[in-house]
């Protein structure tokens, strides 16, 4: 497997879920320190979902197609932020940029009550 780095973009195989968790395997941002990501077996994820009917605030991140090798515009659910092991990343897509790992930042920060 890829080194995992904060901001990357990987498809993550979150099945099987309950309730309200998202589902499938979907992409999902590795929000985890890169201190973290280099000895721990796990990491720290916000899934992405389509954009399409989506409301963009703090909690939900707008991600534009083809950044972070995304194929469409979609939304970082900053609300749904959970550790998966190692062993449920699928690919590498891609990283995001700066400026929407720093809105991803608000996101969590505001959810996490920082």
């Amino acid at each position: 497997m890829s080194e995992l780095r904060r901001g990357d973009v990987w498809r993550v195989c979150s099945d099987p879920t309950i309730g309200s968790e998202t589902r499938k395997t979907r992409p999902c941002v590795i929000v985890q320190r890169d201190a973290a990501n280099a000895t721990s077996p796990v990491t720290i994820i916000c899934p992405m979902t389509d954009a399409r009917g989506g409301r963009v605030n703090v909690l939900n991140v707008s991600v534009a197609a083809r950044q972070g090798g995304l194929d469409k515009e979609s939304l970082v659910a900053c609300n749904q932020v959970r550790v998966v092991d190692r062993s449920r990343l699928r690919e590498r897509l891609g990283t995001l940029l700066p400026e929407t790992m720093q809105a991803i930042d608000r996101g969590l920060r505001a959810i996490l009550d920082l």
